[in-house]
């Protein structure tokens, strides 16, 4: 007997909605270890939001750090320095090279 195929977002008919939603699920010790650890990065890194959007609005505005400076040193995207810098009013050191140009 071959299984009927099904549409793919759907479970499969034995499939308890409530079930897949909550468990009793225990991880081994080395699981729960990384877990944890991953957690605790989030936490942190919640933690250093803010402390990081004054410091990057900072260096860019009185030490001439660049978005790229910023993103490398930290291993974040240039877009989210490109946006602190602009909603704290920095000068752009050059027009964007995309997007739609407007005449000022």
């Amino acid at each position: 007997m071959t299984p009927q195929p099904r549409p793919h977002n759907r479970p499969a008919g034995h499939a308890i909605i409530d079930a897949m939603a909550r468990s009793n699920y225990e991880p081994p010790a080395d699981a729960a270890a990384l877990f944890a650890q991953i957690k605790a990065a989030h936490d942190t890194l919640r933690q250093l939001r803010e402390p990081l959007r004054e410091m990057a609005v900072r260096e860019m505005r009185e030490n001439g750090a660049t978005i790229g400076d910023l993103a490398r040193l930290t291993g974040y995207d240039d877009e989210k320095y490109r946006r602190m810098g602009r909603e704290a009013g920095i000068e752009r050191l050059r027009p964007p090279t995309r997007g739609r140009l407007t005449s000022d």
